[in-house]
């Protein structure tokens, strides 16, 4: 759709503030025609989509570029890890959920989010995708990442805050409409992982298989989907993070810690070790853990 000559705020502005130079259908004023149109605006807005770099981004929090070794601690132990370059990710889909960039000028004119009496409804917060039909530019899903078996997840290729990164290459731009980011969905079909670990003065081999999943991914703040927008819109995947020591409510978490003495090779997978497999699965869907959006800080838009 081309753009228009003047911006959307602008052209509001202009119409709410002179009715009569700027109207979609009869003249008048009341209060419904201003509502009238405002809806028009809004439908001509929210049918407007950009084209949106994407990352998915692999860091392990080091500050070093070797993403393929790292060191933690669990129940007071150091544990050093070294991740294998036959480890791949096989990922099958990636999408976005879009919500309007804000509740007074991003309502959606569908029939759905129209009350009986053509008041158009809000809502809030903003990270909770709009009940909305699949052919509404506002209740679609956009899909970001291509399906492919991503290997040598670990190799230095990009750089970040922390250190070195490993920007996969299956990322795609996406056509989003106008808005904020709602909320991210990543599945996959497969995880395999080996690994070596070493608490000296033993090292054992330690191969994870993790079958179909996915994870929902909520932002912290508003990304903006805007004209304009400067840098792609990112998500964080941490494969050390999948194995450190959480708390919940009171409760520790150990994953190396309840690596099992005196085993070598471990395999883990939901019919071998399925304490440590349990723990891994607990893990991927905690919240920003393996999978999160970069964090976000006062006057500093993602």
């Amino acid at each position: 759709m081309k753009a228009p000559n003047l911006s959307f705020i602008s052209l509001l502005t202009v119409c709410l503030g002179v009715v009569s130079h700027c109207t979609f259908g009869s003249v008048g004023d009341s209060e419904e025609e201003k509502l009238v149109i405002l809806q028009n605006l809004i439908f001509f807005n929210n049918n407007q989509t950009i084209a949106v770099g994407t990352n998915l981004r692999g860091y392990d929090d080091q500050a070093d570029d070797n993403l393929n070794q790292f060191s933690l601690t669990s129940a007071g132990n150091p544990y050093n890890i070294t991740i294998q370059t036959n480890t791949y990710i096989h990922w099958e889909t990636g999408t976005y959920r879009i919500n309007p960039p804000n509740q007074v000028l991003g309502v959606s004119t569908s029939s759905s989010e129209k009350s009986a009496t053509a008041v158009a409804k809000t809502h809030t917060p903003f990270t909770v995708p709009l009940d909305l039909p699949a052919d509404d530019l506002y209740g679609k899903s956009y899909p970001f990442l291509a399906t492919s078996i991503v290997s040598n997840v670990t190799q230095y290729n990009s750089t970040m805050e922390t250190g070195a990164s490993f920007l996969y290459p299956n990322t795609r731009t996406a056509n989003l409409p106008l808005g904020v980011v709602a909320i991210a969905n990543v599945s996959w079909e497969e995880i395999y992982i080996q690994m070596t670990v070493t608490r000296a003065p033993n090292t054992k081999t330690v191969t994870i298989l993790l079958p179909q999943g996915n994870k929902q991914i909520t932002p912290k703040c508003k990304i903006p989907i805007k004209n304009g927008r400067s840098g792609n819109i990112e998500i964080l995947v941490s494969l050390s993070a999948l194995f450190q020591d959480r708390t919940v409510s009171g409760t520790p978490i150990r994953f190396l810690d309840q690596l099992p003495i005196g085993t070598d090779p471990v395999v883990i997978s939901k019919v071998s070790n399925v304490n440590l497999y349990n723990i891994l699965q607990q893990n991927l869907q905690a919240e920003d853990i393996t999978f999160s959006f970069p964090g976000c800080f006062p006057g500093v838009e993602r």
